[in-house]
């Protein structure tokens, strides 16, 4: 049975040179890493073949930025979307906004120019640093010069499969050191591949699709400094500027990450062991200084490029001016980010009414993770770490989305998405499967694995 002494001793052999019949030890754990491949590959696969229209959570501007990278320019403010995409927005359509697109046919013959198209037929998200999107132009642009007769948007649709598939690997790979079964870290992965918001980034053109890599990132800081007490801050450095060069919102668990790591420092400094203090918190001076570099350089970049005066066009549409005190505002959004999952957009072909019921049993799982590590573990225990991370990260996201709005334009979200937490997910979802292990609950484990992965694919190829 799968919850056998036997089995958990043979599970648990990583450093071992071979198993029980002369196979080698890493080959079970290639295995079902190559299974994690073909799930990923294929959900992004059937999501980009059945859902073919623009996705609602700006696809055109995010199309937009890779192309242009792909032709050896950038996006600033006021700049207007490139034929190739104000084409294809309104050919592909966009399924809540079928009124106010031109036709495929005015929009081909040039008829409409870029102002007949929602936001002006702007490129609103031209701030964000240009990582995700030059990957994107490079990876799209070789699959288009394939002989498959795919274009720019589907090629640059199919490089989320390499993101996803990394991630899933990587999250299996980083729960096999925290000594989880094999089965049961594929399972964390399979959850994590199946959260709506994490298959729709993988498998349209949004900056968002290396979330989950991200977060498996933040996931294997925590387990390097409380798992294997190594406190080096060039690592952790190095990928948060890489992630700050996706996106910086993505950076979040990064921070949250090395932010827990510095607060160990406290204790260390007060049974005066302060070389071991200062190396932690240089775990995160390195980090947030490193962020900080990339935002306000790219930041500079393009405060000399835009139009002087821009207006962005969806201003107002998802924020609001700030009225009081921003405190009356932001309060009421400080718990938006738990459950991480209540929020997301999938075109109308790929959703269900069985996704929905799933991925609101899902909100309540996640929400409760971190109070239940935290309360499952004792003090100083490793594992509790990862409770308190998903914890404080819930917590610090609103907080930082609501900063960073206020920094660029003055306004705030009247509501914050859990979308934009979606980095802490691999860390939450560790945080309850250690749980989920200690108190063998193996069934239920699976359950909610195949559950949560089976009703995405089966909505993405169609059958529900």
């Amino acid at each position: 049975m799968a919850g056998t002494e036997a089995e958990t001793a043979a599970d648990r052999r990583p450093a071992e040179a071979a198993l029980p019949g002369g196979r080698p030890a890493w080959l079970p754990d290639l295995l079902w890493s190559l299974l994690l491949v073909v799930m990923a590959v294929g959900l992004t696969v059937a999501g980009v073949v059945n859902g073919p229209t623009i996705s609602g959570v700006d696809e055109h501007t995010h199309l937009d930025y890779a192309w242009k990278i792909a032709q050896g320019e950038l996006p600033y403010a006021g700049s207007e979307l490139s034929d190739y995409v104000l084409d294809e927005w309104a050919c592909r359509g966009q399924d809540n906004l079928e009124d106010a697109l031109p036709s495929c046919a005015d929009a081909t013959n040039d008829v409409v120019g870029p102002e007949a198209y929602p936001g002006r037929g702007e490129n609103y998200n031209f701030w964000h640093p240009p990582g995700y999107y030059a990957v994107t132009a490079v990876l799209a642009t070789a699959i288009e010069n394939l002989p498959l007769g795919v274009t720019f948007t589907t090629g640059a649709r199919l490089t989320g499969a390499l993101w996803l598939a990394t991630a899933v690997v990587a999250m299996y790979l980083v729960l096999r050191q925290w000594h989880v079964r094999r089965w049961m870290s594929a399972s964390g992965a399979a959850v994590v591949m199946g959260v709506p918001s994490i298959a729709h980034a993988s498998s349209t053109v949004n900056n968002d699709a290396p979330a989950a890599l991200i977060g498996v990132a933040a996931l294997w800081i925590l387990t390097r400094a409380f798992l294997h007490h190594r406190t080096g801050w060039v690592l952790p450095t190095t990928v948060a500027v890489l992630a700050a060069s996706v996106k910086l919102m993505s950076t979040v668990a990064i921070l949250v990450a090395v932010g827990v790591v510095a607060l160990t420092a406290v204790p260390a400094l007060r049974e005066r062991r302060f070389a071991d203090a200062a190396r932690r918190l240089a775990v995160a001076v390195g980090p947030v200084v490193g962020v900080a570099l990339v935002a306000g350089g790219w930041s500079a970049l393009q405060a000399g490029r835009g139009e002087p005066g821009w207006v962005n066009p969806i201003s107002g549409v998802n924020t609001a001016e700030i009225t009081g005190l921003p405190f009356d505002e932001w309060a009421p959004t400080l718990t938006s980010a738990f459950g991480l999952v209540r929020d997301f957009y999938l075109q109308p072909a790929l959703n269900s009414l069985v996704l929905g019921a799933v991925v609101a049993l899902l909100a309540l799982l996640l929400t409760a993770s971190p109070f239940v590590n935290v309360a499952f573990y004792d003090r100083g225990r490793p594992e509790r770490m990862l409770g308190w991370a998903a914890l404080l990260g819930a917590l610090a996201v609103p907080i930082l989305v609501q900063g960073q709005e206020l920094f660029r334009g003055g306004e705030y979200f009247p509501r914050v998405s859990s979308r934009y937490a979606v980095t802490l997910l691999p860390m939450t979802v560790a945080a309850i499967l250690l749980v989920a292990q200690s108190r063998r609950f193996q069934i239920a484990t699976a359950v909610v694995a195949a559950g949560t992965y089976l009703v995405v694919l089966l909505g993405f190829t169609g059958l529900i």
